[in-house]
């Protein structure tokens, strides 16, 4: 055995890719023929929201907590409300509930289409920069434009403004937009629509540059009407698991690790995967017509699992995001002489006379899927404990899960090293961008540290 061979090594480093939302970098460590070791690291400095929010009204808790991320603050948001309404008391009107619901539809749509058109869009056609995307694929930048701007008009429209908005509170709104603004919501969706199903015939096209993993256990809310939806109280597995988002605790293990600001989720011992993939695969039957004819004739719909997928997952989310969007807005303009004029916004109570802690959990699925707020108030309506368990770090260890089986197999096929020069990191890269991570707008580094074995 050879000097020569017993140092040999090989060592990948990229040490800045701006197409995630947030700052993290991959690692991988391999001896001969194994991976031994992957860590995704979230470097993105922590922000101790649950801490913050200790001591305040829980009546605050809303416009406290959209802070934690400007993408989905919508989401922060509707989640919080309906944790406090519970510890209330509340139960939202139908008219509350369905523009709370197009709000949310809005945020869907400008979150997906854009990480699809400027994130992930790269990984597949190619360029490099936002500069290029606009001046070589010009109809793509305007589709993404458009779309993206429908979704802010619709927030903006309902919530006072695109992000951190101020007009949704526990017990309704500020105000209710008129009918004019509705009028001009529906317009804007009726024109994204054929678009967005241009989008999606992009997505499903693009074959997947690396081969599907192993089955990961999905997880989603039941929605709570029976169309697809992004509200509920209760969670389904894949394995055919419910249980109520009050027993989190009891099937959501959350762990830190010395390596990472983002702890590691996993379900019955095992990695798990939420988002548009596992939305789909769990709903898909309570798509609207368009929608479902359109995942009907996708890998999805099959039963491919492959991680890559949940950007067609999300191409799909934005088809049905339109199509009930407009269903929403007709609803609310038919009723319009039954909520315009009402009182938008009723008061909750500030303090409680009965039980010394009351608690309440409210979830949502965002566009990286499932979002829990958990809050326990006083009697004085103060937050004495706090809890938010994001998507993304549900996400983390099913991600690390599934470069170890992506690299794995690279090992058994043999020539880890001409991969590595090939293409290996960036598709490692495509397969983590395709999880839609939110670490909050930045950096992904993918290393690979390769000792082989000494040859003789």
């Amino acid at each position: 055995m050879s000097d020569e061979n017993k140092k040999r090594t090989a060592k990948i480093e990229l040490p800045e890719i701006t197409r995630v939302e947030g700052h993290e970098a991959v690692y991988v460590d391999i001896e001969g023929d194994e991976v031994t070791d992957v860590r995704l690291d979230v470097f993105e400095g922590a922000r101790f929201f649950e801490k913050l929010v200790t001591g305040k009204s829980y009546r605050e808790m809303p416009h406290i907590t959209s802070r934690v991320c400007a993408i989905c603050s919508t989401g922060h948001v509707i989640a919080a409300i309906r944790a406090i309404e519970k510890i209330a008391g509340f139960s939202p009107d139908k008219y509350c509930r369905l523009f709370r619901e197009l709000m949310h539809l809005g945020m869907i749509i400008e979150s997906n289409a854009t990480h699809l058109f400027a994130l992930a869009l790269p990984d597949f056609l190619g360029f490099e920069d936002v500069y290029q995307f606009a001046t070589e694929h010009t109809a793509e930048f305007k589709m993404w434009t458009e779309m993206r701007n429908t979704g802010a008009t619709i927030q903006t429209t309902i919530g006072g403004r695109p992000f951190h908005p101020v007009n949704l509170h526990a017990g309704g709104f500020s105000s209710y937009p008129n009918i004019e603004a509705l009028n001009q919501i529906e317009t804007l969706l009726k024109e994204r629509l054929d678009d967005a199903i241009k989008l999606f015939e992009m997505f499903v096209a693009f074959k997947p540059p690396v081969a599907r993993t192993s089955e990961p256990v999905f997880l989603a809310l039941i929605p709570e009407e029976d169309h697809y939806g992004y509200f509920g109280d209760s969670v389904r597995g894949s394995n055919g698991f419910e249980a109520a988002i009050e027993e989190y605790k009891n099937y959501l293990f959350e762990e830190s690790v010395d390596y990472s600001h983002a702890k590691h989720s996993t379900f019955e011992g095992k990695p798990l995967m939420v988002g548009s993939l596992a939305r789909l695969r769990l709903f898909s039957d309570r798509l609207g017509k368009r929608a479902r004819d359109l995942y009907c004739t996708t890998p999805i719909f099959q039963g491919d699992s492959n991680s890559i997928y949940n950007n067609l997952g999300q191409s799909i989310e934005i088809v049905e995001a339109i199509e009930r969007g407009i269903a929403v807005v007709r609803e609310l303009l038919e009723s319009s002489s039954e909520w315009l004029g009402e009182k938008p916004r009723k008061e909750i109570p500030g303090s409680f006379e009965e039980a010394d802690i009351r608690r309440g959990v409210g979830s949502v699925e965002c566009p990286r899927g499932t979002l829990y707020h958990d809050f326990s108030v006083d009697k004085t309506g103060m937050v004495v404990a706090a809890n938010m368990i994001t998507p993304s770090a549900q996400n983390t260890a099913r991600i690390e899960l599934d470069i170890r089986e992506v690299v794995s197999s690279v090992l058994k096929r043999g020539g880890l090293e001409e991969e590595i020069e090939k293409n290996l990191h960036t598709d490692l890269e495509t397969l983590v961008r395709a999880y839609d991570p939110c670490n909050t707008c930045a950096t992904h580094t993918v290393s690979v540290n390769y000792r082989p074995h000494s040859r003789k």
